[in-house]
């Protein structure tokens, strides 16, 4: 057992809600005393449970201070945008006494990275090395219950659907739920010192794009129409726009192929959801 038995969520949003949802279950057999959820002021964020909600200036080094004493881990769940405040929350949080960072990573695996969100993200983490904090990454590829909606250009359920390359090549995803199973299990049962300074890779399922609408058109018995741009074409879109989301997450998908390696055995009784389960039928 690591010991840390006292957590605080940054964000209550995307992914991070589900985090502290399965915090709190697990709080309630025992494994957790106090579950804290940090948001920022003027926020109406609401969190259903038993969490302590915090709000906090994060512009003022002494509030995130005060927030985060007694805690022992820290999770960011804060958006794309917002990545540059984790540095000044990482440090705050030191001086408080916090034993583990977890930066908001849980996408694909950034390491080497230079530009964009993915190079920002990959910053975060010297960052942490300065601070000197101890920090634990999670890499989960692409949330398998999230994708698949227009904004991305994948909602399946429409018909129509569009793609980075030919489609073929595997790709890793995983579903918020399993993420927060899987988060909350390695960071309460794991000895402290195999959390510290490390990136845990782990898999829900590995799938093509061509695959999963395979599988959707049997499931359904509905055909998706699949337009597929070369990988050229969305590098000339995230060329005049690098805040192009969309091209830059379909240019990863098909190019970075699914994670080799993974530490799904860390949690023997994991056995996350396949991607299929997740794809919305209209």
């Amino acid at each position: 057992m690591s010991g840390y038995t006292n957590i605080a969520v940054v964000g209550a949003g995307t992914l991070g809600n589900y985090i502290i949802q399965q915090l709190l279950k697990d709080k309630a057999t025992g494994s957790l005393k106090e579950v804290v959820v940090l948001t920022r002021q003027g926020s109406n964020t609401k969190v259903q449970g038993d969490a302590k909600v915090i709000k906090v200036d994060y512009s003022s080094d002494e509030s995130i201070k005060q927030a985060l004493t007694g805690v022992h881990v820290v999770i960011s769940t804060i958006s794309g945008v917002a990545l540059d405040v984790q540095g000044k929350i990482a440090a705050a949080a030191k001086e408080a006494g916090v034993k583990l960072f977890v930066p908001s990573e849980f996408g694909g695996n950034t390491e080497g990275e230079t530009e964009g969100m993915f190079g920002t993200k990959a910053n975060i983490q010297g960052e942490l090395k300065a601070v000197g904090i101890p920090y634990a990454v999670f890499y989960t590829g692409p949330f398998a219950d999230y994708i698949w909606a227009p904004f991305l250009n994948l909602d399946v359920a429409s018909g129509k659907v569009t793609v980075a390359g030919d489609g073929n090549k595997p790709i890793t995803f995983t579903s918020r739920p399993d993420i927060a199973r899987y988060v909350s299990y390695v960071l309460t049962h794991l000895p402290a010192e195999q959390l510290k300074n490390r990136a845990f890779t782990i898999a829900g399922d590995n799938k093509s794009f061509n695959e999963i609408f395979k599988a959707y058109e049997e499931k359904t018995g509905k055909k998706v129409e699949v337009t597929h741009i070369p990988v050229s074409e969305v590098d000339s879109k995230i060329a005049a726009n690098p805040e192009d989301l969309p091209s830059v997450l379909h240019k990863f998908w098909a190019t970075a192929g699914p994670f080799q390696q993974t530490d799904n055995h860390l949690y023997p009784d994991w056995n996350p959801s396949p991607v299929i389960n997740y794809v919305p039928v209209a």
